[in-house]
């Protein structure tokens, strides 16, 4: 869980429907200085925990069509009074396609084994599971991406406790491989894993939460290239996705207020903000935990969970705009969207 200090150099200056850079300190392009380690060493597993219960739970299994009426947008006063003090603090999942079907699919986490597993969707619509790699202790899988290009999403893993990082190559839901990425340095954590420079490797999107500052570290593959320093995030904000909201080519930042629950996108171009947008506000109870785009439209979506129920369910956008909702599948019991 990330902890953020009231140290902050950032603050948020609105007008409606819109979120601005007020005094918020931006350092494009200053590189963060360290040399990469890089290997061909080998990250064993745990051993794969077997279970009976690696389905939905629960009859929430609505399509699309049906549930129009469950998660709809609400009004600013409706938000307003909607939420209360079960605001959820910033958590993040990990979508991606590991079937090539062209639909994201989610990752599960076991906190009690370890166990990875890979639901494949169809839109909102749960498919078919399968088991991933168990994810060793002190590590967190804080991203995934297609880092060797061979065009399946492989694991990017980050542990707290050294700084170092590391890519477990994937093929579907099995782990072929793995290699040492560059380790951080000390008070940054890995968060997001994008093309921040239009390269084809993914990048490494980094976070301090002393500063609140952000930094994009270029890669080839787990070999580090370069760093530049990105926006610094407002306070009680928290960075939960990263996707091309405007179409420009440009990956942008998608921010969750923990505190009134309000959602805004932050639109770059590499490092730098350009101007930024508030998307549609989550309801208590929920939070909105990664984007991707679910009904291939060509918009990135929101992914929302809720932790009590293990409900998820899909906003569908166009920009920062919400046009519609779905229910996804709910989780089985002991089995969460959510890092560790």
């Amino acid at each position: 869980m990330i902890k953020k200090t009231s140290l902050r150099t950032g603050k948020l200056t609105q007008r409606p429907g819109f979120l601005i850079a007020g005094s918020i300190i931006f350092a494009s392009g200053f590189a963060l200085g360290l040399s990469a380690l890089a290997g061909n060493m080998n990250l064993p597993e745990q051993n794969m925990v077997s279970s009976n219960a690696l389905q939905p739970g629960g009859a929430t299994q609505q399509t699309q069509a049906d549930s129009q009426t469950a998660l709809q947008f609400p009004d600013a006063s409706e938000a307003a009074a909607d939420i209360g003090d079960d605001v959820l603090a910033a958590a993040r999942a990990t979508v991606g396609d590991f079937n090539s079907d062209g639909h994201p699919d989610y990752v599960l986490r076991n906190a009690s084994t370890l166990q990875t597993a890979i639901w494949y969707l169809n839109n909102n619509v749960y498919v078919s599971a399968a088991f991933g790699p168990s994810i060793r202790a002190g590590w967190r899988l804080d991203g995934v991406a297609d880092f060797s290009r061979d065009a399946h999403p492989d694991y990017a893993l980050f542990n707290p406790g050294t700084g170092q990082t590391a890519i477990w190559y994937m093929s579907g839901p099995t782990r072929i491989a793995s290699a040492f990425a560059p380790p951080l340095p000390d008070g940054w954590e890995l968060t997001e894993t994008a093309d921040f420079n239009g390269d084809g490797f993914p990048d490494y999107v980094l976070f301090n939460a002393t500063t609140d500052r952000t930094a994009i570290w270029y890669l080839n593959n787990n070999v580090y290239i370069s760093g530049a320093f990105g926006p610094t995030l407002p306070i009680n904000w928290f960075l939960v996705g990263v996707a091309d909201f405007d179409g420009d080519g440009h990956e942008d930042y998608v921010l969750f207020n923990v505190s009134d629950h309000r959602t805004a996108i932050w639109y770059l171009s590499g490092p730098t903000f350009i101007s930024g947008a508030y998307g549609p506000t989550i309801p208590s109870g929920w939070a909105l935990v990664a984007t991707a785009d679910f009904n291939g439209d060509a918009h990135p979506d929101y992914l929302l969970y809720n932790p009590a129920s293990r409900q998820t369910a899909i906003w569908y956008l166009n920009n920062n705009v919400f046009v519609s909702a779905a229910f996804g599948p709910r989780l089985p019991a002991g089995w969460s969207l959510l890092g560790q």
